[in-house]
């Protein structure tokens, strides 16, 4: 978004972009659109001697169609007695392997020669190769060594490299570097159908208040999205899939994708042939709202797309006993702030969730005395692609109204 050129007296300028594509159930499974719809699966795990143990959860959008996802059970929530609470996440083979690692034609056909009886068996052995104490011990191994040495968006260098160490002793093919950082390998013939799983690599710009041994070594940076999970559980799912490369019928797609959090790293794979010839791809994210061992799934978008704005509204600033001879920013920005949240409460469909958030006020250093300007910011929500666009064409728009008003003679 470009700057305004200064007013009359009141200047407002704002900058906003979008971070992702929405989740959508009622789209076409496109991967090069970022789309990644038509089943979530939620699946819980966490290191148990970690400070917030039991409290982390997988999230995963295949881009396959429902017949492919036979093999898993669309029930609200799912919890296997044999799914206790292991350390880190070391059953959640027993879900993607029917609908990802094994290719269509298994899944979808008797063309291999696997009965039904055959196929259920799959991802019960995979299962059981997951709970093997040295599988578990890597993957908590993995997640504690990248837990301890957060990187920020497209500076994931020691991550990348730690992703590239492990693919190499695994003998796995990669290529690097992607967007910056990102690594993507590949399992399997080589030939089709290429099937992609996704796990994002960079922490949060915050400082780890929890005492633990494995806290974070980074002043201000900390794995608080547990993006350190999902790289720990790719690694261990690609030792799995290596470990049985004979029966792969088709390439598994290892994507470690950079600046998952507001950065577009996604976007910057994409562009780079993260996902060429890519038939599917699954996306983890961890979740804080099932408890440990549950396997929870809804139809309809669970995640949303994201976007970001900042404006900055600038006045004149003076004695806060004479706001006369002011122009006062802070009650500007006051009312946009309001006026964004209307956006929410008396334009936006009640049943399309959206959400408006500001999350950073900006302004004076003095109990009496009003500022030069005030800078306001935040984040807006949306699960389907025509109310991101309107919702950011509406933030636009308060902008411009507000600019036009406190430019005004009158002010």
């Amino acid at each position: 978004m470009e700057d305004l050129s200064p007013g009359t007296s009141t200047r407002v300028s704002c900058s906003a972009f979008v971070d992702s594509s929405p989740i959508s159930m009622d789209s076409s499974p496109r991967a090069k659109d970022l789309d990644m719809s038509k089943e979530a699966l939620i699946l819980t795990s966490m290191d148990p001697r970690a400070p917030f143990a039991g409290k982390k959860h997988l999230c995963i959008h295949p881009l396959t169609k429902r017949s492919q996802l036979s093999q898993i059970s669309t029930s609200n929530s799912i919890t296997p007695s044999s799914l206790n609470s292991m350390d880190f996440s070391k059953w959640v083979l027993l879900l993607l392997i029917p609908c990802l690692f094994i290719p269509r034609s298994c899944l979808c056909s008797s063309r291999l020669g696997l009965t039904p009886e055959e196929l259920a068996r799959i991802p019960v052995e995979f299962l059981n190769l997951a709970q093997k104490p040295e599988i578990v011990d890597y993957m908590v191994g993995i997640r504690r060594r990248i837990h301890e040495y957060p990187e920020l968006g497209f500076e994931e260098f020691e991550t990348s490299k730690l992703v590239r160490s492990e693919l190499d002793r695994m003998g796995i093919q990669y290529k690097h570097p992607l967007a910056v950082t990102g690594v993507v390998g590949y399992i399997g013939t080589g030939k089709p159908p290429f099937v992609a799983i996704r796990a994002d690599m960079d922490a949060l710009e915050m400082e780890e208040s929890v005492e633990w041994e494995h806290k974070s070594k980074v002043p201000g940076k900390m794995h608080a999205c547990g993006h350190d999970g999902h790289v720990a559980m790719l690694l261990g799912a690609a030792k799995l899939l290596q470990g049985r490369l004979d029966e792969l019928q088709g390439t598994v797609v290892l994507v470690f994708q950079p600046a998952e959090e507001g950065g577009g790293g996604a976007k910057k794979m994409i562009d780079d042939g993260a996902l060429e010839n890519v038939d599917a791809i699954f996306g983890l994210h961890l979740s804080v709202k099932f408890p440990i061992g549950a396997v929870a799934t809804r139809p309809g978008p669970i995640l949303a797309a994201c976007g970001f704005f900042e404006a900055v509204i600038s006045g004149k600033g003076g004695h806060a006993a004479i706001p006369q001879h002011t122009i006062d920013p802070v009650v500007a920005a006051s009312n946009v702030i309001i006026s964004l949240q209307h956006l929410i409460s008396r334009e936006a469909d009640p049943l399309d969730s959206q959400v408006v958030t500001v999350a950073k006020i900006e302004g004076g250093g003095a109990f009496n005395v009003i500022p030069d300007s005030v800078t306001i910011g935040g984040t807006f929500r949306v699960f389907s692609m025509d109310g991101l666009i309107q919702l950011k064409q509406r933030i636009e728009e308060v902008r411009s109204i507000w600019f036009a008003l406190t430019s005004s003679p009158l002010n």
